[in-house]
């Protein structure tokens, strides 16, 4: 085994980390042996193989319990941390005596890498870390413990600016401090001209506008809902998703004949309905990178997002409009592709030659530099 990757979360759970994970393990599994160190799905019904065997490939989903507590200690760092880290170092330590000349850990998330780089330093093993999301650290005593299970890593790969400047503010060494990034499969997502993708999946000619994302406070989803009345006419908000505001999501649908719920989609899928919108919207609180406003570009579909975070350096004024979030703000964007026809074609034009330009699958080679594997 020549890398073993620590994650809370992986495929089948929905989500840009899962997602991200997959491109990364498909394109390292062409080359290298890689071991998955996981928990069993912990935020969707959909059940998944324990053990589960691809080529170089080996997944092991650690049993652990559900019941909508990820949601629910969210806010709750520390807590969220006692509850994800016993699986995980039961994970870590079988798959450190099943394979001990393995070479690499590579851990996400801080549970993940306070158990990879505990068990790096025990078993000497360099440890790399991705970070994934902005935490927003203070002067209190989460930071300070962040700072030091951030210091267990050999290296930390910052997957924005934004995320990189977190990570300084935090008092972490620059020296320690790299930078990659997702990408999309340029093959999978790509554009279906847009007559041609509404009509396979049954939608009408009006303009469509497409939110993918978990149903929690932080993805904007109650401002989206609030936008809903200050749309034109014509204009139609079609929701891809679940979690915890599902409830909520469901009533305004019922209450607002422009909207519609589609509930979950097979992220396999979601190529023809990025096609088939007109316009995709990211009202995020705050997205590190923002892998939706990615793939949605690549399928050349602009994209209107809020300004915080590091999805400006995905989305620009030359493929979509970053906004303050506001319900009005919201609705303003998308209102404003649709009346001006001449903005909408252009922004068009270049979004998947935009995107590909620094998102394509040629970022593994960051990874596999990082892991010291070349």
């Amino acid at each position: 085994m020549d890398v073993i990757i620590l994650s809370i979360g992986f495929r089948p759970n929905a989500g840009g980390l899962e997602t991200h994970l997959t491109d990364l393990t498909d394109e390292l599994s062409k080359r290298y042996k890689v071991l998955v160190v996981t928990l069993s799905p912990l935020n969707t019904n959909v059940k998944a193989r324990r053990i589960e065997q691809s080529g170089k490939l080996t997944i092991w989903r650690i049993p652990w319990y559900g019941g909508g507590l990820f949601y629910k200690l969210l806010n709750y760092p520390i807590l969220e941390f006692i509850y994800l880290t016993p699986p995980l170092v039961l994970g870590m330590l079988l798959a450190l005596l099943k394979y001990p000349k393995v070479k690499v850990i590579h851990a996400q998330g801080l549970s993940g890498i306070i158990v990879g780089g505990i068990f790096g330093k025990l078993f000497r093993k360099r440890v790399v870390v991705s970070t994934h999301f902005v935490y927003h650290f203070g002067d209190n005593f989460f930071s300070k413990f962040s700072k030091w299970v951030y210091n267990l890593a050999d290296r930390i790969l910052c997957v924005s600016i934004k995320s990189g400047q977190e990570m300084l503010a935090l008092g972490i060494d620059e020296s320690k401090i790299g930078k990659c990034a997702y990408w999309i499969n340029p093959m999978v997502f790509n554009a279906t001209p847009k007559d041609k993708a509404k009509k396979s999946i049954g939608w009408d000619e009006r303009f469509s506008v497409l939110f993918v994302g978990r149903f929690v406070k932080e993805k904007g989803i109650a401002e989206l809902l609030s936008a809903l009345k200050y749309l034109k006419e014509n204009i139609i908000v079609y929701i891809v998703g679940d979690g915890p505001l599902k409830e909520m999501v469901q009533l305004a649908v019922e209450k607002n004949s422009n909207a519609t719920y589609l509930g979950r989609v097979d992220n396999n899928k979601m190529p023809v309905y990025y096609s088939a919108s007109d316009v995709v919207v990211v009202p995020s609180y705050e997205e590190t990178l923002g892998r939706v406003g990615m793939e949605a570009l690549a399928c050349g579909t602009p994209v209107v997002a809020t300004n915080k975070g590091g999805i400006g350096e995905v989305v620009n004024a030359e493929v979509g409009i970053l906004f303050s979030l506001s319900p009005k703000n919201i609705a303003n964007a998308i209102n404003k592709l649709y009346t001006n026809k001449k903005l909408y074609q252009r922004m068009q034009s270049h979004s998947r030659e935009h995107v590909l330009k620094s998102y394509s699958p040629n970022n593994v080679e960051v990874f596999i530099k990082e892991y010291g594997l070349q």
